[in-house]
């Protein structure tokens, strides 16, 4: 991973405030992270040269009672607010944080350094990413591709795991649809969607009505319609589906599952793929121990990626 940065540093920064256009850059950066239904569940402060995201208790959803959800958005959110410390020519001190299962992250700007090539990519495709619940061109992802994904992915007590075989796609296609069923029974989780909007302007219930393929397993409602396993099991052979997961499961590792979603999806965008992030089904718990169980992984399943072409590319 070409991220520079470390927890618990002693290097001190300098005596300064941020510059008003080093303050426009971060809150952009950090207002372009991905997060459950838009919601942007943290808040930012900059002092001298220090900006603290900590996580927003009050923007917690229904169907998240543990916040997981909300704690891999600030994870994200971190991920470019040091992208966006690097891209300014400085060092990024991270110290993470996590007190009555409420996260935070202070990024400190160090000494000048100038980014990794690695790290200006990843900067550039911030304003680049977007959540694209379409159907893919059906275009293959490449291999070389893939190893870069995930290895983005890979950090601190967190990776990836794709979905390779077709019995790990039959397996997996079993546990969505049984994901699928557990909501479309929830009436609170519905009615929880029809008060959420999109950047759209659209309604989360009605967009989820208008879903298809494997995106309509990744936000299920009472009227959603979604393919049987069979079909779930061929579009998760012909599209790239990650598993990111972490070696824990505490808040921290919630934060860190976050950060490794943001990598994995900025190296996508910054090679012309489009992504979509599912975390819906993990709400259940038996098909996230079942998911790590039928793939034999040890990760503890946070989020499920889908990466692709988009249609006409």
């Amino acid at each position: 991973m070409g991220v520079a940065q470390r927890e618990h540093t002693d290097v001190r920064a300098p005596e300064v405030e941020w510059s008003p256009a080093e303050i426009g850059e971060l809150g952009e950066a950090v207002s372009r992270a991905p997060s459950v239904h838009n919601s942007r569940p943290w808040s930012l402060t900059l002092h001298r040269r220090t900006a603290v995201l900590r996580e927003d208790p009050a923007r917690r959803m229904h169907h998240d009672p543990e916040g997981r959800d909300q704690r891999i958005s600030c994870g994200a959110a971190v991920m470019n607010l040091v992208l966006a410390v690097r891209s300014l020519g400085w060092s990024a001190q991270v110290e993470l944080g996590a007190s009555g299962g409420l996260v935070s992250a202070a990024v400190s700007a160090g000494e000048p350094a100038d980014p990794s090539p690695r790290e200006a990519a990843w900067a550039r495709a911030i304003p680049e990413r977007r959540s694209h619940r379409e159907p893919f061109s059906g275009k293959p992802v490449p291999e070389l591709l893939r190893e870069k994904i995930w290895d983005a992915a890979a950090g601190t007590r967190c990776g990836g795991r794709w979905i390779n075989s077709d019995a790990e796609a039959a397996e997996v296609a079993g546990m969505l649809s049984r994901s699928a069923a557990a909501f479309q029974a929830d009436a609170d989780y519905t009615r929880e969607m029809a008060g959420w909007v999109t950047p759209e302007g659209k309604r989360l219930r009605s967009e989820s009505e208008g879903l298809r393929g494997l995106a309509a397993a990744g936000l299920t409602a009472m009227t959603t319609h979604l393919p049987d396993k069979g079909g779930l099991a061929r579009l998760l052979r012909e599209e790239s589906v990650l598993l990111v997961g972490t070696r824990g499961d505490r808040a921290i590792d919630h934060l860190r599952a976050g950060q490794a979603v943001e990598r994995a999806w900025l190296e996508a965008a910054g090679s012309g793929l489009s992504v979509s992030m599912m975390t819906q089904p993990l709400h259940v718990p038996e098909v996230r121990t079942g998911l790590a169980e039928r793939l034999g992984t040890s990760l503890i399943p946070q989020a499920i990626m889908r990466f692709g072409y988009p249609k006409g590319s």
